[in-house]
């Protein structure tokens, strides 16, 4: 049960920072990339707990949280963007991009807020799970 709760609460504060850094790099969010955010964070989690084990080195989480978020706007813009015509973002204009729904500037930057999701889950793990550092 702890684990849940643990899943649930980093799960809420990734949707939850996600749609603010949208808010604020765009003016506006939807409620698909709260639950990528939400998918991203509890992935982050995962990868983390195997990097304060020992299994895992903070460039791999780094790296594999990169791929995992990038995969799932890709996924998700396939399906929202392009089938349903959602229009929800559009990188057609931006360079080095797969068929306008994924780019390198943003992979990118998915490698970088994936170090503060790390931090952010050492965080919570110490402070609200009171797990060791």
């Amino acid at each position: 049960m702890e684990k849940l709760l643990k899943l649930f609460t980093v799960g809420i504060f990734g949707g939850i920072c996600y749609g603010c850094i949208e808010m604020l790099e765009r003016g506006y969010s939807h409620i698909s990339m709260g639950l990528l955010g939400a998918l991203a964070m509890i992935v982050i989690h995962e990868l983390n707990g195997e990097r304060r084990s020992g299994r895992m080195t903070y460039l791999g989480v780094l790296f594999i949280s990169m791929l995992f978020i990038t995969s799932g706007e890709l996924l998700a813009g396939e399906i929202l963007n392009r089938r349903m015509g959602m229009k929800i973002w559009n990188y057609h204009n931006m360079p080095y991009n797969f068929d306008g729904q994924i780019c390198l500037r943003y992979s990118a930057i998915w490698f970088m807020l994936s170090f503060f999701g790390m931090v952010s889950d050492n965080f919570i793990r110490r402070f609200i799970f009171c797990e060791p550092a």
